[in-house]
């Protein structure tokens, strides 16, 4: 068997190359990684996997910044809201039990995901730029929603910020990607610090997987760039629905027993 050390080497690849092909922070599939097979708490788990998400996020955003897919003024609006959406979670998660937490992770990536398999209608890349002063409210309250629930469940926040900004305001899937990566490593490392303070964060177990991290969210942000965005879309949403489903399984069992 591997040491624990290769382990979370290759696990930290693998959720750094679903992060930088959706955008995501990887902690979608961390965390139940680390629930499920290796039997860490959810908050643990969800506060360990920000360390990762943040340094998955700053990677992959660089990969599509070359490419042109990060909108970087709705990014700063996302930014203002996203860093006072995390420090109401972070406060929120403590009260929280986290048979709760998995339930409501699980139900969240379902919801998300047949939206996202609904059809969308996306505007170009500079239509989106040109943002008006209500445009701006609307990102602010989109990273308000992001921040809470990164460090409400562990995860970069991509899962709810990418619906919001391809539905609502028309992003292209590569584009939100692209924006959502580069807001989210200073949400995530907020969250990370915040719920450190309890005890929470495993720093040297993040580390090990954002490091690892790095290379698989630039390779997948490189692929993600270069396929089509519907299919893009699609494959995030069932990715979401299984990973959903049997966290929120898991969550209703551990409610049962206890």
């Amino acid at each position: 068997m591997a040491s624990p050390v290769v382990r979370d080497l290759l696990i930290g690849f693998g959720a750094g190359g679903l992060s930088g092909a959706f955008g995501v922070g990887g902690g979608i599939v961390l965390i139940p990684l680390l629930v499920l097979l290796l039997h860490i708490t959810q908050k643990r788990a969800q506060a360990t996997s920000l360390v990762m998400v943040a340094l998955a996020g700053a990677a992959g955003s660089v990969t599509y910044a070359i490419a042109g897919e990060v909108a970087w003024i709705p990014a700063a609006f996302i930014l203002i809201g996203g860093l006072a959406g995390s420090l109401i979670g972070s406060s929120l998660v403590k009260r929280t039990s986290d048979h709760r937490l998995q339930i409501g992770f699980g139900i969240l990536l379902v919801a998300v995901a047949v939206r996202l398999l609904l059809p969308i209608t996306t505007q170009s890349n500079a239509d989106v730029v040109n943002i008006s002063a209500m445009a701006g409210v609307g990102f602010v309250l989109s990273g308000l929603a992001m921040g809470l629930l990164s460090a409400l469940f562990g995860v970069g926040g991509g899962i709810i910020l990418i619906p919001i900004i391809v539905t609502v305001f028309g992003f292209p899937q590569q584009l939100a990607a692209g924006t959502s990566l580069t807001v989210m490593a200073p949400i995530a490392l907020l969250g990370a610090w915040r719920q450190s303070r309890t005890g929470a964060t495993d720093w040297r177990m993040g580390l090990r997987f954002g490091v690892a991290s790095i290379p698989g969210s630039i390779i997948g942000a490189v692929v993600a760039v270069s396929v089509s965005g519907s299919m893009l879309r699609a494959l995030f949403a069932l990715l979401l629905i299984g990973i959903g489903l049997r966290m929120a399984i898991e969550g209703w069992r551990t409610r049962r027993s206890t």
